[in-house]
């Protein structure tokens, strides 16, 4: 068992100083810098622990060997997680990474909870692993990562991380949720029938949904609130193709389900957007998908899941986790119609006008957007000066 153990130890250091060098010998970008920094920390904390390892080997004591594997097996599996999912985005790092992670670090620094919390950029499709004591990667698919249309879809997986960081308080909100739900539900009289086990019985599976869907729609609602229009159209315009799926599933695969039916976080969005003001483009997001949904004959059916008696208690409960999240709440100048200024606006203002040229002036667009990206990753203030504002 000594040599097994001294085998497994010494490949494991062996790997570990290979990933260490590749890490600093890496090009990164300064936007990087601190995330490589926390990665390497973790690289030497465990080539330390590696060497304890064997040094304790050496002492001959067969006592302390199932300590020794017990060690040796967690800090393998913390090497595996490290070496698979947080390297690579410095190892694949690109130039033209910058324009999403000065997106991303501006997010951060406008949370008192986030703004010491490095993260990295890697490719796929939009997602997030969202542990604030871990490395924090954000995902894009390549394409989306060259312009600023779909910038504001990393909102969405922010919300992700404010939920992990008040992960208790949220939970206990979504169970509130829960409960009132399921007492929407109940008949006014039961009885021991078949029927009335398997009307229990969808009570209890359109609730356990719930758990899963108010953290979606929650992530969603942070997304408009930091963004306000440029999410609603950055979402719709991402999403409304996915085919019928996007609009319609049937009672089975709903059960379960992580997301919602899209239609429904669409019908959501738009209830949100008309209570910030924003009645036109609300209008105009749920008339676009009820024209799509109309032309592939679908009607809007979420076979009990969703009930618009639902709608006031998701509205307090959301309100309750945005309140508990306090995430960047968009300014009237982020959503203003003048020409967006490197110097004075925020990355939020930029991807607002972004869509506003975009739908305006789409010839001109691409010409404009190559300007507008030149512009803001040559200046440097307005991260800087919106790190030090007061939460």
């Amino acid at each position: 068992m000594r040599e097994i153990l001294r085998q497994s130890n010494l490949d494991l250091l062996r790997e570990i100083s290979r990933l260490e060098l590749a890490l600093s010998s890496a090009s990164v970008l300064p936007e990087l810098s601190a995330y490589r920094e926390q990665i390497s920390k973790v690289c030497e904390a465990l080539r330390k622990q590696r060497h304890q390892n064997l040094h304790d080997l050496n002492l001959n004591q067969d006592e302390i060997l199932p300590d020794i594997l017990s060690g040796t097996q967690n800090l393998a599996k913390l090497f595996r997680l490290y070496d698979e999912r947080f390297a690579s985005p410095i190892l694949r790092s690109l130039p033209s990474d910058r324009l999403c992670l000065r997106v991303i670090t501006w997010l951060h620094a406008h949370h008192p909870e986030t703004q010491n919390v490095p993260a990295a950029l890697s490719d796929g499709g939009f997602s997030i692993w969202p542990e604030p004591q871990l490395p924090v990667v954000y995902f894009m698919p390549s394409s989306r990562q060259q312009g600023l249309l779909y910038l504001p879809l990393f909102f969405h997986e922010f919300g992700h991380l404010l939920y992990a960081c008040h992960e208790p308080e949220m939970d206990n909100l979504v169970r509130e949720l829960q409960e009132k739900i399921v007492g929407l539900l109940e008949p006014a009289s039961q009885h021991d029938d078949l029927y009335t086990q398997e009307a229990a019985k969808m009570r209890r599976a359109v609730a356990a949904s719930w758990y899963l869907w108010t953290q979606e729609i929650f992530c969603d609602m942070v997304g408009f609130t930091v963004g306000g229009p440029c999410f609603t159209r950055a979402f719709s315009m991402y999403l409304r193709m996915n085919g019928r799926d996007a609009f319609h599933l049937p009672r089975e695969k709903l059960e379960l389900r992580r997301h919602p039916v899209t239609w429904l976080r669409v019908r959501l969005l738009a209830d949100r957007s008309r209570q910030m003001g924003w009645s036109t483009e609300a209008d105009t997001l749920q008339n676009e998908w009820g024209k799509i949904a109309a032309t592939m004959g679908v009607t809007e059916d979420y076979y009990g899941f969703y009930d618009d008696r639902f709608l006031p208690s998701i509205r307090q409960t959301i309100d309750d986790m945005l309140t508990e999240a306090s995430s960047y709440q968009f300014k009237v100048e982020d959503v203003s119609t003048c020409e967006w200024d490197p110097d004075s606006s925020t990355p939020v203002h930029l991807l607002n006008r972004a869509w506003s040229v975009y739908l305006n002036d789409p010839d001109g667009y691409d010409s404009w957007e190559k300007q507008a990206i030149s512009d803001f990753l040559a200046n440097t203030g307005t991260v800087n000066h919106e790190r030090k504002q007061t939460y």
